[in-house]
């Protein structure tokens, strides 16, 4: 008989195979597993081609007119990129406009992998030749103003070069022509402009045609002074204080002639006139910049501006709320009682509808004029502008609070904003920063001011911070309302260049 000791070595021991082979057959399960597309990893992130950040924007899918294979033809593409961003910067275009129309100019001049870094003062670019060149450009944008019409023709050109209608090597002339173009409206239109936004606002709260006439006048009077007060060369904070202080003062004023019946206006006109004063001032287009470059993944651009806009609102703010403390001790001296007047929920539109309409149409068509828009562009800006009011209105009839009516209103000018605009070739905040302050709450600003200021009580103060907070949310729902109505419209970005593009090829024929 055999022991256990020798069974022969052919016979392999099963249970002490099972033992050092199944954690091998299980990792080769799990591995096999892992393989399957549906548990499979990612790849490792990479830099993307430049013609891939162009998705969802109206510049996709450039015609490339050549391929940049020397150092000089890459330094010239990224010069062009820079011009282009540096005008549209001036003019005061966001982050996300700016960099996809860089990404497409240098798409189109042949560059192929590119870098770029955009802050709110300055542009950087790097890119690597096929000879393994790295190339750096920066440019530094000191001073921004708002020039629509300028932002309009680069949005024209970078469309004609990545439809491949423009030569690179043609475009750079025609940037710097652009940049050297006189502005579209003189600064004594420009003021008019700033009284008729003013007037605008008085006549959707159902001012009379003397508050109107008023109205119009203070804000030509303190757009000037806000102009000599940039002239000095004082921070912006100052200057939105300045435009603040004389608003409120000059308003007074009239109030008084109103109260020796000299004129005929009354305490609850008076609020009126402060309040289109404070919505001309207001910084819209740097609100909606700033929340557009947080939303589409601009924090540090996003970030500057908003501490900007929160500066500038707070100087215009301070202002008011000195202006109206000054009048009040002096109105107490006087016997003149300013009680602030009484406002729902729409507070931007307490008008007959006839009036919010007109109103809506002129703050409209001048906010475009302030903003130094084409003339084409004037009509458009007040049919935007009194569809956003209307929708407003509508919603806020049917129960909607204030802040929920300006989101929604927002978000329908967002869209059909976006799209008339690329049908006119230019950029969706040439319309939807004029329409956009129609929504713009200057009466419950000043409404919370005076409580907080001339009135000081228990109840007054908190019904004035309720005010003040709920102006705020106004101003947010409105800017983020706009760029989700424009991200929802980039679909139909194809549908209206082919159409247009239809268009262009019937002319020629």
């Amino acid at each position: 008989m055999t022991g256990p000791d020798d069974r022969s070595p052919e016979r392999p021991n099963r249970p002490h195979r099972q033992v050092f082979r199944r954690p091998a057959v299980r990792e080769a399960r799990v591995q096999h597993l892992l393989r399957r597309p549906s548990l499979r990893g990612e790849a490792p992130t990479e830099t993307l081609p430049v013609a891939a950040v162009l998705k969802g924007t109206p510049y996709r899918d450039p015609r490339v007119s050549r391929s940049v294979a020397e150092e000089r033809e890459a330094q010239s593409a990224m010069d062009l990129a820079l011009r282009v961003a540096e005008v549209m910067l001036r003019s005061g275009a966001g982050a996300p406009d700016v960099e996809t129309a860089v990404v497409a100019v240098a798409a189109s001049a042949g560059l192929e992998q590119l870098d770029i870094d955009i802050t709110v003062q300055s542009v950087i670019m790097q890119t690597v030749t096929p000879s393994g060149h790295v190339i750096t450009r920066m440019r530094v944008v000191r001073r921004a103003r708002d020039d629509f019409a300028r932002l309009a023709a680069v949005h024209d050109l970078v469309g004609q070069l990545t439809r491949g209608e423009v030569d690179p090597g043609d475009a750079l002339p025609r940037i710097k022509a652009i940049a050297r173009r006189r502005r579209t409206w003189s600064r004594w239109v420009v003021a008019l402009g700033r009284g008729a936004v003013s007037a605008g606002v008085a006549i959707g709260l159902g001012a009379g045609p003397v508050a109107v006439a008023l109205s119009m006048v203070i804000g030509v009077l303190t757009e000037l002074a806000v102009e000599a007060v940039q002239r000095r060369g004082l921070p912006a904070f100052y200057v939105g204080t300045a435009g603040g202080l004389v608003a409120t003062i000059l308003a007074w004023l009239a109030h008084v002639l109103g109260r020796y019946r000299v004129v005929d206006l009354s305490s609850t006109e008076f609020a009126f006139l402060v309040a289109g004063g404070i919505v001309a001032l207001l910084p819209s287009r740097t609100i909606a910049s700033a929340m557009e470059d947080l939303i589409t993944g601009y924090p540090v651009t996003g970030t500057a501006r908003i501490v900007g806009v929160l500066f500038n609102t707070f100087g215009l703010i301070v202002g008011v709320a000195a202006g109206l403390a000054a009048t009040a001790a002096v109105a107490t001296r006087l016997g003149l009682n300013l009680e602030p007047p009484p406002i729902g929920r729409m507070a931007w539109a307490s008008g007959s509808p006839p009036l919010v309409i007109l109103g809506a149409a002129l703050v409209g068509m001048a906010a475009a004029v302030t903003a130094q828009s084409r003339r084409r562009m004037l009509l458009p800006s007040a049919a935007l502008s009194t569809l956003t009011v209307g929708v407003a209105w509508l919603l806020d009839a049917r129960g909607f609070d204030r802040i929920t009516s300006a989101a929604l209103a927002a978000v329908v000018l967002g869209f059909v904003g976006r799209y008339v605009s690329l049908r006119l070739t230019a950029p969706p905040v040439v319309l939807t920063s004029p329409a956009s302050l129609g929504l713009m709450p200057g009466l419950s600003i000043l409404v919370a001011l005076q409580r907080l200021t001339v009135e000081r009580t228990e109840s007054a103060v908190q019904l004035g911070t309720h005010g003040m907070f709920t102006a705020l949310g106004v101003l947010m729902a409105v800017a983020t309302g706009t760029v989700l109505g424009s991200v929802l419209a980039s679909p139909l970005d194809t549908w209206v260049q082919n159409r247009s593009r239809r268009g262009r090829e019937a002319r020629r024929t």
